[in-house]
């Protein structure tokens, strides 16, 4: 979201489910809600490339083609003329499959949304394999970036980017010898992706400077959630990433490991995920009551809540850090505003909106904000964050929220609230 590791290099943070079937979408055989569909998208060019997204977007521009939110059959004719007039006579590899590509991605760079996408089939399926944890490439999870193109939102453990030296932040340019400067994210992690033990050649941009990391591929299915038990019985759980399954095995490690120190909830770099694994993770401590919500236009509120029965009461810290995006905001957030959890560290990353994929006609999908997170207080997370009750560098900030947490036991005593 995530982000994602090549397949799972889609992730810019949150996915959600899909939007209602609408007279918006093409008929297809296989509609936005259909079960299958639900369950596979659950949440969640460069040099001439690059040129033809240009000329498309100009000439959608030039048509008026953003204004009503639909083209007329005229403008819809003279972009068919214009796409046939570059076929024949422009670019020899402007095929009409990237110049259709070119038209979408040239629609939703025009929106001003900074978080739309567009995957083409191929790419729901790699999409869907990524927030199930199994993937092929370098160890990395991508986000648009603030500038446009595309950066690293996080980095795998033990991944070969990580073991590389790639870093959280840094802005990719190239990748495999073509300009990704201006790319989607969908386009970078194409490239990315490939047979295990193959290599890819990137470059990106950190504080200015250009930097050549040539990776090997590799097929893993990543362990999202680990714990350890530390002493004076605290409980250490981090979450790399809310996949499919999260909440589940959050829950598991704690009814069946030894905690009377306390939990420490660790999501520093963890750039988000699926809201439904969020609001499980919200369950394991809390006992119904609002997680979070947002509105779509013209809508009700959606109020996603915690669910009901017995939950875990002893004291409890949760880390995050700058690269902390998204989901694991909303987990910050809601275990804060309900005094659940002290939070430790730096301020979080501000990704708050609502992500939608929306089913094309062909198979492919467009993912659209449609939407803003609010926390149970009414705190919007988007631009904003989460600000730690704590502030420590990351560096420093695991050791301060055992030492918090421990403290909190002392005062409540084992199994008490704090």
């Amino acid at each position: 979201m995530c982000g994602m590791p090549a397949s799972c290099s889609y992730s810019q943070g949150l996915w959600f489910r899909p939007l209602p079937h609408s007279s918006r979408c093409a008929s297809t055989s296989r509609s936005s809600n259909s079960p299958d569909y639900t369950r596979r998208m659950k949440r969640v060019v460069g040099g001439g490339r690059g040129a033809l997204i240009r000329v498309v977007l100009v000439l959608l521009l030039a048509l008026g083609a953003f204004g009503a939110g639909r083209l007329t059959n005229t403008n819809s004719g003279v972009l068919d003329e214009a796409q046939a007039s570059i076929s024949q006579y422009g670019n020899k590899g402007a095929t009409q499959e990237l110049l259709r590509r070119a038209a979408i991605e040239g629609m939703l760079r025009a929106s001003g949304d900074r978080w739309s996408s567009y995957y083409g089939v191929n790419e729901v399926s790699t999409f869907d394999q990524a927030l199930a944890g199994r993937y092929t490439g370098v160890g990395l999870w991508l986000r648009a970036g603030k500038g446009g193109g595309v950066e690293v939102a996080s980095v795998i453990a033990a991944s070969p980017a990580q073991k590389a030296g790639v870093l959280a932040g840094d802005s990719i340019i190239s990748a495999q010898g073509v300009d990704v400067s201006s790319s989607s994210v969908p386009v970078v992690s194409a490239l990315l992706r490939g047979d295990a033990a193959s290599e890819v050649s990137i470059t990106v941009v950190r504080a200015g400077e250009e930097i050549n990391f040539t990776l090997p591929r590799f097929t893993v299915t990543s362990e999202d959630v680990t714990a350890d038990s530390l002493k004076n019985g605290v409980l250490l759980i981090r979450v790399n990433a809310f996949t499919r399954g999260v909440g589940n095995q959050v829950a598991d490690i704690l009814a069946k490991s030894a905690h009377k120190g306390g939990v420490v909830l660790d999501l520093r770099d963890n750039p988000g995920g699926l809201v439904e694994e969020a609001v499980a993770v919200v369950s394991a401590f809390v006992s119904g009551g609002v997680v979070v919500s947002y509105e779509r236009r013209g809508q009700e509120s959606v109020v996603m809540e915690a669910a009901e029965g017995s939950k875990e009461h002893g004291s409890l810290a949760v880390v995050v850090n700058g690269q902390s995006a998204s989901a694991s905001e909303i987990v910050a957030a809601a275990l804060q505003d309900r005094n659940r959890a002290v939070i430790v560290g730096m301020k979080t990353f501000g990704k708050g909106t609502v992500q939608e994929p929306q089913l094309l006609s062909d198979g492919s999908s467009i993912q659209l904000s449609v939407g803003k997170y609010r926390t149970p207080s009414g705190r919007y997370l988007e631009g904003a964050g989460v600000q730690p009750d704590v502030l420590s560098p990351s560096s420093k900030s695991l050791v301060r929220a055992i030492s918090i947490v421990t403290s909190l036991n002392t005062i409540a005593g084992p199994g008490g609230k704090g």
